[in-house]
């Protein structure tokens, strides 16, 4: 953003230079530069940016990464993308894609256990992730059952 302020301030510049050029050496030419027909802004009505604000990623392009597993908001294991899955507390996209792979392998996940089959999950880990995680998500509520 502050290249486009230091961008601003030279096409202002140049363009003021240029049409103060053109009057000088023809003051009664009919011919203007295309230059001296843009709009000139000044630096004052430029918009103010703090540094750092322009690196900021805006709150719609956050991924569902970013947003940690809960025991509301669990992680359902025979379900969910590598995306999802790194919704867990050191899940990186490495350990994430290696879970997906053995959930192919050997069908659905039986017990949340069956993760220690991944290298780099253990017994602590599991521990961690048990109240995070759920094996499938609930099943919704039949309307017609009494």
């Amino acid at each position: 953003m502050a290249a486009l302020v230091v961008f601003a301030w030279i096409g202002r510049s140049l363009a003021v230079r240029v049409v103060e050029t053109a009057h000088a050496h023809d003051a009664g030419a009919a011919t203007i530069p295309v230059v001296a027909q843009l709009p000139v802004v000044s630096v004052a009505e430029l918009p103010i940016v703090e540094a750092g604000a322009a690196t900021a990623t805006p709150p719609a392009a956050h991924t569902a990464s970013d947003v940690r597993a809960t025991p509301e908001d669990p992680v359902y294991l025979n379900h969910a993308s590598a995306e999802q899955l790194r919704r867990l507390p050191g899940a990186g996209p490495k350990r994430a894609e290696a879970i997906v792979e053995l959930r192919q392998r050997i069908g659905k996940f039986q017990r949340v256990e069956d993760l220690m089959r991944v290298k780099g999950i253990g017994r602590s880990t599991i521990r961690k992730w048990r109240p995070l995680v759920r094996l499938d998500a609930p099943r919704p509520a039949d309307a017609g059952a009494p």
